[in-house]
């Protein structure tokens, strides 16, 4: 599973590729999305790579790569991130059920963390 929910109510994506521009910065990263209305970018060994409240973050999925991956602007910060990098997971909880992960992450920023 790519998506999962912990026992606070963050939603974590797993297996993400984190990029800024044509840079990599984590190749199995992982995107939290916090119940106190964050979202953390982590690197491959769980080092913060950026966190940024939902209200200041933009995403939206790039129709260049077929949807799979989202441009996240985190207070004005731009990424590339692939949520599900190489899993053909879907979300498994409440609201975002059978949704890809790619959409589930646009739902949840543009919705604030309310799943």
């Amino acid at each position: 599973m790519t998506t999962h929910e912990n026992a606070a109510g963050d939603i974590t994506f797993d297996e993400c590729q984190i990029g800024k521009g044509l840079k990599p910065l984590a190749q199995h990263g992982s995107i939290v999305v916090g119940q106190d209305g964050t979202i953390t970018l982590l690197g491959t060994k769980g080092d913060v790579i950026d966190t940024a409240p939902l209200s200041s973050t933009t995403a939206k999925q790039m129709l260049v790569t077929g949807g799979q991956s989202v441009s996240l602007v985190l207070d004005g910060r731009k990424y590339n991130v692939t949520p599900g990098w190489g899993v053909k997971g879907r979300a498994r909880m409440g609201a975002l059920s059978g949704i890809k992960a790619p959409k589930a992450l646009v739902k949840l920023v543009r919705d604030n963390g309310i799943a």
